[in-house]
């Protein structure tokens, strides 16, 4: 599997050129706000990259960031959902959005997306609204995936608890005492408490 891609970028746009080592140019479809991203033709560019095999082609993804990437394999593991619209989808909002709208059940903001009906969108929030990663928002980075916060939602999560409704516990718990934060077993017991 190629993970990601260094190399000079031939041309941008959303069907993006890169070459590689040995002179190689690799074809790298990217959504519309990741090909704003990219640097200037003949600047160096890093993607992170998907590929999907297909009895009549192989086709290369390329993503700004693995938190974009870790989106769209979620996003395509939907059945009716494929590649294309994944990538139209990512197209109009950022990958954080997309999970936001997920976590929330935001179904009618998923349908106004490309490709998305409503029934699409009520099967992602079916499929993935529980799935999904919290992410950091404004830096359409990582997925948070190691602080306190996410220790505590597994912690719950292992009690049974959808992780949607063990963040809010958590978030609530922590509004009422901050301090509650510093100690992940004081914070679940404090979650609890509140639920």
């Amino acid at each position: 599997m190629i993970a990601f891609l260094d190399g000079i970028l031939v041309s941008g746009g959303t069907r993006a050129v890169v070459q590689v080592g040995g002179g190689m140019g690799l074809d790298v479809q990217v959504s519309a706000l990741c090909a704003e991203q990219l640097p200037v033709p003949g600047e160096q560019v890093r993607l992170w990259t998907h590929l999907t095999v297909r009895e009549d082609a192989w086709s290369l993804f390329g993503f700004v960031d693995g938190a974009e990437r870790e989106v769209f394999r979620l996003l395509i593991s939907v059945s009716g959902v494929g590649p294309k619209v994944a990538l139209g989808m990512l197209s109009r909002v950022r990958p954080e959005d997309i999970v936001g709208y997920l976590r929330s059940g935001d179904e009618k903001a998923l349908a106004g997306l490309p490709g998305i009906g409503k029934k699409s969108a009520a099967r992602l929030v079916v499929e993935l609204g529980q799935r999904v990663p919290q992410m950091t928002p404004g830096r359409g980075g990582t997925a948070a995936d190691t602080g306190p916060l996410h220790q505590g939602v597994a912690v719950l999560g292992a009690m049974g608890l959808p992780s949607v409704q063990a963040e809010a516990a958590l978030n609530r718990a922590r509004e009422s005492d901050p301090d509650v934060a510093q100690d992940i077993e004081n914070w679940v017991r404090a979650a609890l408490r509140v639920m």
